[in-house]
């Protein structure tokens, strides 16, 4: 049975189905996960899923056509859960961007979360061939990218953060957060999530005014008349 994977709210964004989930597709959604964490991306089947499902596999084939649709649409719930997790409190901006290292980079990962963040990673890498997919992976980089860019405008306007582009400044964290859960997933013992950590811990630093370095390679500069 195919259904329509997302649907539109009233900005025309795509919205998914982790938002409003019938509690039989929420036990899909876990039963994916739990087989994730168990067989990997590489040996993922529809048995593999039933196997972690309390109903039987024919329920899962009345709801999918088959394990690219089931993944398409855990891939939508999975994102939906990580733009859940990444919303941090009204702390003070460098503990807001702490908060966000920690999750998305945690000093340890244990091998359950590194499997389904393997698998993500792997489904990302498909992106380009997958209009599916690859909206979704804009969407979440889009929202996370917000999200710092408007942690990084408040620090500046509150004095905390040195004047930079707060803008530039969101693409260089989006970009170093999502390089650092790449490199930690494909370069297992040649990488060092310790050093990545205090690379990123750094970022903040040179922002905080208290601390700051000489300019940032983001920080506005003067227009070319010298104004």
């Amino acid at each position: 049975m195919t259904r329509q994977r997302n649907t539109t709210d009233d900005s025309g964004e795509q919205t998914g189905i982790g938002d409003d989930l019938d509690p039989v597709k929420r036990e899909i959604m876990e039963a994916t996960y739990r087989a994730l964490s168990t067989h990997g991306y590489g040996d993922l089947t529809i048995q593999t899923i039933a196997d972690e499902f309390d109903n039987s596999k024919s329920l899962l084939y009345y709801h999918y056509d088959g394990k690219d649709e089931l993944l398409l649409d855990f891939l939508d719930y999975a994102l939906g859960q990580f733009l859940t997790e990444i919303q941090v409190s009204d702390d003070a901006p460098d503990e807001q961007l702490r908060t966000l290292i920690d999750t998305l980079v945690p000093e340890t990962l244990p091998d359950n979360p590194y499997r389904v963040q393997l698998a993500m990673f792997e489904l990302r890498v498909n992106a380009p061939h997958d209009a599916d997919a690859r909206t979704q992976y804009l969407k979440a980089d889009r929202e996370l990218k917000a999200l710092l860019r408007s942690i990084i405008e408040r620090g500046i306007t509150s004095g905390e953060f040195v004047p930079v582009d707060p803008d530039l400044e969101a693409e260089l964290f989006l970009s170093l957060l999502t390089g650092t859960r790449t490199r930690r997933l494909t370069a297992n013992d040649e990488f060092s999530i310790e050093t990545a950590r205090a690379a990123l811990l750094t970022q903040i630093r040179r922002l905080k005014v208290d601390d700051a370095a000489p300019a940032s390679p983001t920080a506005a500069t003067p227009d070319s008349d010298g104004t």
